[in-house]
Parts: structure tokens; sequence; C-alpha cells
């Protein structure tokens, strides 16, 4: 059930007025997300639909080489940076890819934290089975 018929469903059931209420990012990424397109909301334009299902890792891909540093043990999104050499490049977001990683189900965190070089926590991360099979299918 979507958020809209949720609400209309929830409205009939208290009888409230059913007024429209705009949905959060969170909200129209969900729906793009249980669609099998991670981040995609369902009014966006096709080229963003596109782009959304760009972000299945592909060989090479920043989001490939980052998910092979978690490979052989549980790090964080820092340590998979500097690992893959990522943080060293110029404007490279690798902490937004090691959080589509997260969002995508290809790793996990484990309940551990490490400190960063800036001195604050930062949660460590696992593969998953779901990861260890992107990897497989890419090398």
């Amino acid at each position: 059930m979507n958020i809209k018929a949720l609400q209309l469903f929830t409205d009939e059931l208290f009888n409230t007025p059913t007024q429209p209420k705009p949905m959060t990012y969170d909200e129209w990424a969900s729906i793009g997300l249980v669609n099998g397109w991670l981040g995609v909301r369902a009014n966006d334009p096709a080229t963003s639909i596109k782009a959304a299902q760009s972000l299945w890792v592909r060989a090479g891909s920043q989001r490939a080489r980052l998910l092979a540093e978690y490979a052989p043990h549980p790090i964080t999104d820092e340590e998979a940076g500097n690992f893959s050499e990522l943080a060293m490049l110029p404007k490279c977001c690798y902490w937004k890819r090691c959080s589509e990683l997260r969002q995508a189900g290809y790793i996990i965190p484990t309940g551990e934290f490490r400190q960063s070089s800036a001195g604050v926590d930062q949660q460590v991360c696992a593969i998953t089975e779901a990861g260890r099979e992107i990897l497989d299918s890419i090398k």
C-alpha cells in the first residue's frame, strides 16, 4: 500500500478531512526503492529514473571499488575511502557512495565504532551476502 492510499484509509477510518500532504523525500525515495530503483521518486522525469537505475554497482565504478574494500573485513567509510584511494581524488564524495551501498543492502553497520581522522566516532560496516554476490558478478 503506498503512502497516499494509507493516508486516505486513515482519514476515512478516523473521519478526518482528507488534505493533501506533501510527501517527504524519504517517502518518495522509499517508493522508488520498492520498485527496485534506489532513490527514484514516482514523479521524477525519465532522465532521473535512468540515472537511478544506473546505481547498480558496475565494474570499475566508485561503488565497486569501495565495496571491494569491505570484502576482507569490516571497516569505516573513511577507511574504505582511503584504502580505495578515492579519498585522494578531488571532488570525490566517497562517503555518499558508501551511504548508497548501505541503502542498497550491500554493506551493513556492525554496531562497532572507530574514531575517524577528525576524532569523531564512525560506524564500522561489513559486506553482506548480497554485496559479495554483486562483487562476484562483476569480477
